[in-house]
């Protein structure tokens, strides 16, 4: 999940500043989840506290991009999402 880019555009919703701001939002989650993802690749096994620490944030970042990615979902057209 880490390297998944946001899967809408914010064409697809419209005009609309809200949407820009989400997919935006979207896309820097999906940036830091991919930074941790490669930190976790850097930072040596021996080092298991920092790892942790690492595994917390890119999780959150993970949860952060789900969340954004829920509310674009809600803001498509009802006929982008229902058909």
């Amino acid at each position: 999940m880490a390297n998944r880019r946001s899967r809408v555009d914010a064409a697809e919703l419209g005009d609309s500043n809200s949407a820009a701001s989400i997919v935006s939002v979207s896309r820097d989650f999906a940036a830091l989840a991919a930074v941790f993802a490669k930190q976790l690749e850097l930072v040596p096994s021996s080092e298991e506290e920092t790892r942790a620490h690492i595994r917390k944030a890119q999780a959150a970042a993970e949860r952060g991009l789900q969340l954004s990615e829920q509310l674009l979902a809600r803001l498509r057209p009802e006929s982008t999402s229902s058909h």
